[in-house]
This record gives C-alpha cells, structure tokens and sequence, in this order.
C-alpha cells in the first residue's frame, strides 16, 4: 500500500545526489573598502610581506598555520567542509597529544615545526590505495586534497 504524494523506492534512490546539484548559496569573499583614509600614519612604513609565498605554499607550514590555511581555502570555496575537516584536523593541536597518541608513537608534540602538507597527503593517499582500496570515499577524498595542494603548490604562470 502506498500512500498519496509519497516517492516509491525507485523514485528516492534514483534521484541525483543534492549535493551534486545544489544550487544553494555559495560562500562569497569580502570585497575590500570601498575607499581607504587618505592619511594612515604609517606611510613610511614598509610594505607587509605577503602571507603565502608564491611558491611550496604547502610545503612548509607549522600545524597551526596548516589548520588558518585550511579555513581560508574553505571560505574561498576551494574545498568542501569534509575536505576542511580533515585538513584542519591537527592532532598535535591537542593539549593531551604527548599522553595519548605522543605515548604510543614515541613522538613529542611539536606545532611550531614546518611540514610538507604535500608530501604528507601524497603518503596518506599511498596508504589509502594500499590498505582501503575498497573504501572508494576515502580514496577518493585523498586525492581530491592531494591535487588540490600540488595545484595550489605550483606558481601561476601568467603571461599577457
């Protein structure tokens, strides 16, 4: 017995992913002030130095700059909130590190030590190719965020 205005079964499962087709709001950056004071009082300061170099953005970033860089990337729209989640997720971060995972690896926790986020992304998607080939999300997930940082990684080559 089906009752008025339900889907069947077929119709619910064979519908696209809304994920896929969402055509929801998407999140917009801040455009920058419309004007600037004409007088700061810091005109004969030196210019900021940029935050990201232009090259191995990725390649050499502290846990703490690693979870900043992973927010910026999904307010910019580059990666999915999954995506973030597992970027942002610092474990040496925790103030528990050195107790927990610390006592079982051996390691000290270490936040302000550059890392290769590329390389590391890069093993990670070697193990999940290994060990959960038949976990498709997983793998899948992993390579998305491994092209992602070598494609950020790479300088931008314009030419006019």
């Amino acid at each position: 017995m089906r009752l008025e205005n339900t889907p069947s079964y077929l119709e619910l499962f064979s519908r696209p992913d809304p994920r896929e087709t969402a055509t929801g709001r998407e999140l917009v950056p801040l455009a920058p002030p419309a004007s600037t004071p004409a007088t700061t009082g810091i005109e004969d300061a030196p210019p900021p130095a940029p935050l990201d170099p232009p090259e191995g953005r990725f390649r050499s970033l502290t846990p703490r700059q690693m979870q900043d860089q992973a927010l910026d990337l999904y307010a910019e729209g580059l990666v999915s909130y999954e995506d973030y989640a597992v970027l942002a997720f610092q474990p040496e971060l925790h103030p528990k590190f050195n107790a927990t995972v610390g006592a079982l690896t051996g390691e000290t926790a270490d936040p302000d030590r550059p890392r290769d986020y590329v390389h590391q992304w890069e093993e990670r998607l070697a193990f999940e190719l290994r060990h959960n080939a038949g976990d498709a999300p997983k793998v899948r997930q992993s390579q998305r965020i491994v092209e992602l940082l070598r494609g950020l990684d790479r300088p931008t080559d314009v030419t006019a």
